[in-house]
């Protein structure tokens, strides 16, 4: 019996440290997404409509290049898939002069 309640515990950690490392890289994508919004803001001068509107796509980018990340040379063709679909959230987003700007400055391709 006691080798069954100390089983049933150390699976329990096991399922309540996997949650916490999941909860790092959530308050991580965020403070990334955040940050790139408020760097965005200095240099474009967006609104606070599309700063909350660059944070959610900066949000979702920085979710799935942390599944890619494990292996970037192996996933350079999604990855450059990853910033097309920035580029056309942030051109849906911006004017085209803000655009043409954030291209200018952040796109160096």
């Amino acid at each position: 019996m006691k080798k069954l309640i100390t089983l049933c515990f150390f699976a329990f950690a096991i399922v309540c440290s996997t949650q916490g490392l999941d909860a790092q890289n959530i308050k991580e994508i965020n403070g990334f997404a955040s940050e790139k919004a408020k760097e965005i803001r200095k240099v474009i001068k967006i609104d606070n409509n599309q700063l909350e509107e660059v944070y959610q796509a900066y949000k979702e980018f920085q979710t799935n290049y942390v599944k890619l990340s494990d292996d970037i040379d192996g996933n350079q063709k999604q990855i450059k898939k990853l910033n097309a679909i920035l580029d056309e959230k942030l051109k849906d987003i911006f004017n085209e002069e803000q655009f043409d700007k954030y291209l200018a400055t952040y796109r160096t391709e």
